[in-house]
């Protein structure tokens, strides 16, 4: 990957479809190519690597708690996450993992058949240090911020969950979700593990599904804690990314790539993005830009109705929902967890759509 120094500066967002080296993608073994160097760029220049050391994984349940057993590093490390069962429909069950539980409405979920996961996911790496917790102790003081670190600790549970029958647990019909900085961990989490079938980042703001460089034309001129939270902000608030990514605080438009990637590296897979209008720091409008750009990716890979995004004004992380969010949710829900063919997603309604003029200079191909 090129050095900072010899990176160019580019103010709009990034074509997803032309590889480091000038390569057009022009088929789907070559989106295939693209998607990993998205991946690795990603890591090289915001997250520090996922997966440093090969990880051997051993899960076993008992009372509701499924034990993840991780060997092969500089220390054995183990975690366990909370499952609650739904009341109906039969096992293996699909299973939502919560960030914390998740701030969907749960209870709505299991009464359709879907299984909760609580994830503890500050247990692998409290975003505060990132020195502490399992993924450290794993892989040996590694430097790597917590989302990455996060996506990490749910990639072991989904192991746990492929070898461990008695958590009655279908591990194909998965979806990930959290709100807030949890939300920049569902997207990180959805994006960097295929086996995620369903990804909803809910009100993830800066560091999520907003762009950087969006964040920064629409905080020009705020100062103090006023306007939508820019890189430099995002990256000075707690220890979400690694240190790679702290010389494009002054300098965004040097970086070689932007979130509308990061989202789009969910696609084919299921993505319900929900925003929320109340609060200005969420940054409505750069999340928007992103989305509507990584839109066009999976008009792409002709599954345009496999993305979804709702903007509405509720409280923070609550489920007061408002523009048909519910029923946006369930519509995702029933088609990749429940496996019904007929669930309408298709589901569009920002507040803003993706400005081609300002941000895109590129057109998406169609990849046969």
């Amino acid at each position: 990957m090129p050095a900072f120094g010899d990176l160019k500066a580019y103010d709009k967002l990034h074509d997803p479809f032309t590889m480091m080296d000038g390569t057009k993608v022009t088929t789907r073994a070559q989106w295939v190519c693209r998607h990993r160097e998205i991946s690795e760029m990603i890591q090289h220049y915001e997250t520090g690597p996922k997966e440093i050391k090969e990880a051997t994984v051993a899960g076993s349940m008992s009372g509701g708690k499924l034990t993840i057993n991780v060997g092969g590093g500089a220390q054995d490390v183990s975690f366990t996450v909370d499952i609650s069962l739904p009341s109906t429909g039969t096992a293996p069950y699909p299973a939502l993992i919560g960030l914390s539980g998740g701030s969907l409405n749960n209870d709505r979920l299991k009464q359709m058949g879907v299984a909760i996961i609580n994830y503890n996911h500050n247990g692998v790496q409290p975003e505060g240090n990132r020195s502490q917790g399992i993924f450290s102790k794993f892989h040996g003081n590694a430097e790597s911020g917590a989302l990455i670190a996060w996506a990490w600790g749910a990639s072991r549970i989904i192991d746990a969950l492929e070898s461990t029958p008695d958590a009655k647990i279908d591990p194909t019909r998965l979806a990930i979700t959290g709100c807030s900085r949890n939300g920049k961990g569902a997207l990180m989490i959805g994006a960097m593990d295929s086996r995620i079938a369903l990804t909803i980042p809910q009100e993830s703001g800066s560091g999520g599904v907003a762009a950087w460089r969006v964040s920064e034309v629409d905080n020009m001129g705020r100062t103090g804690s006023s306007g939508v939270q820019n890189l430099s902000r995002t990256y000075g608030e707690q220890q979400w990314f690694s240190k790679a990514i702290e010389p494009f605080g002054n300098a965004v438009t040097k970086l070689p790539l932007d979130h509308h990637q990061l989202v789009g590296m969910v696609a084919p897979r299921g993505l319900l993005i929900l925003g929320n209008l109340n609060y200005e720091w969420l940054s409505t409008n750069n999340a928007d830009q992103a989305g509507g750009a990584a839109r066009l990716i999976y008009e792409a890979l002709g599954v345009k109705q496999n993305i979804g995004y709702v903007d509405s004004g509720h409280n923070h992380c609550g489920t007061d929902y408002k523009n048909g969010e519910q029923e946006a949710i369930e519509a995702f829900v029933k088609k990749f967890l429940l496996e019904d063919a007929g669930a309408n997603t298709d589901v569009w309604k920002p507040k803003n759509e993706l400005d081609k003029a300002k941000w895109v200079e590129w057109t998406a191909p169609t990849l046969p």
